[in-house]
């Protein structure tokens, strides 16, 4: 039982993806043209300081045309690896840097149709380090109690899916 693509056609390149048809036969030798999105893997961070509270940036999102409180993150520029891509974003996101940089997990965003992964990152021993944030982010940093961030989560408060999923990572750490 494999699937195999056959071909790939582009579609269309914008500035942060791309999309392509993608025709791919299945395992019963039917072929399928599927249309994938190439988007640029990215990083979430967790920053916890040492009092236990979590940093978080509110900012406005074009998918949902509202503004969403999410952990810091970003995408992994060409030639950048997930763990210096986290120390970046970190300061240029909430004005921190971290002593330790732990390695969490990752997942794929939307694995149906979408290329893009995510990979977490837990951020402890936070000092102050800031870098100039991109030209186009317009961020507020909230600092939120764990148990309160917990509550949260829980509540159907956070719907900000790598958010959450970085959290869960992170659980048993936190």
């Amino acid at each position: 039982m494999a699937y195999e693509i056959k071909n790939t056609t582009a579609v269309y390149q914008g500035h942060i993806f791309s999309v392509e048809k993608v025709k791919v036969v299945l395992p019963d030798d039917r072929a399928r043209v599927y249309e994938r999105v190439n988007l640029q893997n990215a990083v979430t961070i967790l920053p916890i300081d040492d009092e236990g509270n979590i940093y978080f940036v509110r900012q406005y999102r074009i998918g949902s045309n509202s503004v969403l409180l999410e952990l810091p993150a970003g995408k992994i520029e060409s030639g950048e690896g997930a763990q210096a891509t986290a120390e970046r974003e970190i300061r240029e996101e909430i004005g921190l840097a971290a002593r330790e940089m732990l390695p969490i997990g990752g997942f794929y965003m939307s694995p149906g149709y979408s290329t893009e992964y995510m990979y977490c990152f837990l951020a402890r021993g936070l000092y102050r380090s800031p870098l100039s944030p991109d030209a186009d982010e317009f961020l507020n940093v909230e600092k939120i109690p764990l148990e309160q961030v917990k509550r949260m989560a829980t509540a159907g408060d956070l719907p900000d899916s790598k958010s959450l999923a970085a959290l869960l990572l992170a659980w048993q750490q936190i």
